[in-house]
């Protein structure tokens, strides 16, 4: 019989919580070198067609007015509710449902129409502006001239309404005023809410105009367009995403190998190299750093009540492969990371501030203990008040590894990117509109 620790340990004091996500703090410099590399795209743009969403919802919205008291209820927002209810209420008729994949806000939506038979800030998402389609694209429509930095009507946002009224059934004007009128009928309410009074057949017409799918559901025009924005090379704005774009057709298998990628794009665009050697080098670090972790949490997940001895995982063959050189890949980081040209962020002072710890040679049992430490400091810096670590100090170099960060096996991955660089939703991008 196993002995259970108590629901409220010194390790477990008032007031914190988990810190899930990031638990080694590798996460914000890879981002920032994918959005070097790729300025206008992130990790969760999956389905380009809220593009053409947010070019519509932008003559919707033009003008309105949100109440100061409901901050979560700007005009944009009350649009994006009533798209995406509409595709829950007509497509989505499962949780594992496919046609409504990628769609930002979909899991809420349902729980949402299932039970309340509407939308608003309450049951919608905790996170609006960053998580709802307008905020996951709006970086992307902003920098294609679909809208503004307010999410008003950009220079290209009446050129690409025109072409997504190709697919419908009747005129955009026609469309626009309809929709128009239910955004200010929900904003009328108090709190405001999506309460259009529509029928079946009018919910379905609205998914329809803006089903994730372009490939299935959007016009030949439309999509046309869309590639056409998303693979110029005239300014050098969208950074790398046109040569990332074309090198698509080379890998065609479900699994994208990023570190492949990498080597073909240096290959056809050679000025990109000392970018693309950054992020070779930072990957090579962050992966030798995260296996460590990870076979800590393997092996000290199954100590009993006791702990895990930390410096004794440097007994391990394994173990030692993975943190030789520890020393040699920071330096290796750094210097490419120097190398960059300067930006608002030096990237070399957040990873020498945040890694420096790892600069000296270790031996094995000593690596094993600092990324214990670097762990534990990772989670204290993320809030005012810091986050729980995932390995409970014992005292004595012991530790005990939490039960929801346990790991049932381990395969190090030391030829892997640990992290993407925009390779994914590119590649949906292209799915989505036919490729070309």
């Amino acid at each position: 019989m196993g002995v259970m620790f108590p629901f409220l340990t010194a390790a477990d004091p008032l007031g914190t919580s988990e810190g899930s996500l990031d638990p080694l703090g590798l996460y914000q410099i890879a981002d920032l070198l994918g959005t070097e590399l790729v300025p206008a795209v992130r990790q969760r743009m999956l389905r380009v067609r809220f593009l053409s969403a947010m070019a519509v919802g932008a003559f919707v919205t033009e003008g309105l007015e949100a109440d100061p008291r409901y901050r979560e209820a700007a005009p944009y927002l009350v649009w994006e509710w009533h798209v995406v209810e509409a595709i829950v209420r007509t497509h989505d008729r499962a949780a594992e449902d496919r046609s409504t994949w990628g769609v930002p806000g979909i899991g809420v939506t349902r729980r949402a129409v299932k039970h309340y038979d509407r939308l608003d800030a309450r049951t919608y998402l905790a996170t609006p502006r960053v998580f709802g389609f307008n905020g996951v694209y709006k970086r992307l429509a902003i920098q294609l001239g679909i809208t503004d930095v307010h999410l008003a009507p950009g220079p290209m946002a009446d050129r690409l309404v025109k072409a997504w009224a190709g697919s419908m059934d009747r005129p955009a004007d026609t469309l626009i005023a309809r929709w128009r009128a239910a955004v200010e009928r929900a904003l009328g309410q108090s709190p405001p809410m999506t309460r259009p009074g529509w029928s079946r057949e009018t919910w379905a017409e609205l998914a329809h105009a803006f089903l994730p799918n372009a490939k299935d559901s959007a016009c030949s025009e439309e999509r046309k367009l869309l590639r056409e924005m998303l693979t110029t090379r005239s300014d050098g704005r969208l950074g790398a995403l046109p040569e990332i774009w074309d090198l698509q057709t080379e890998f065609p298998d479900d699994d994208l190998p990023e570190r492949r990628l990498h080597e073909r794009l240096e290959q056809v665009d050679p000025s990109r190299g000392p970018l693309l050697a950054a992020i070779r080098a930072y990957e090579s670090f962050a992966r030798s750093l995260q296996d460590a972790f990870d076979m800590l949490r393997f092996l000290a997940g199954a100590a009993d009540t006791n702990g895990f001895d930390v410096p004794a995982i440097g007994l391990k063959p394994e173990f030692r492969r993975i943190v030789h050189g520890l020393d040699s890949l920071y330096m290796r980081a750094s210097e490419r990371l120097a190398a960059l040209p300067p930006k608002p962020i030096a990237l070399e002072a957040v990873f020498m501030k945040r890694f420096g710890r790892f600069a000296e040679t270790l031996g094995a049992g000593d690596a094993a203990f600092a990324v214990v430490e670097h762990h534990r400091q990772v989670q204290r810096d993320k809030s005012a008040t810091g986050k729980l670590p995932w390995l409970d100090d014992l005292g004595r170099k012991r530790i005990h590894v939490r039960q929801a960060y346990r790991l049932d096996s381990f395969d190090p991955q030391p030829d892997v990117f640990l992290h993407a660089y925009r390779g994914l939703p590119i590649r949906r991008f292209r799915s989505d509109l036919g490729g070309r």
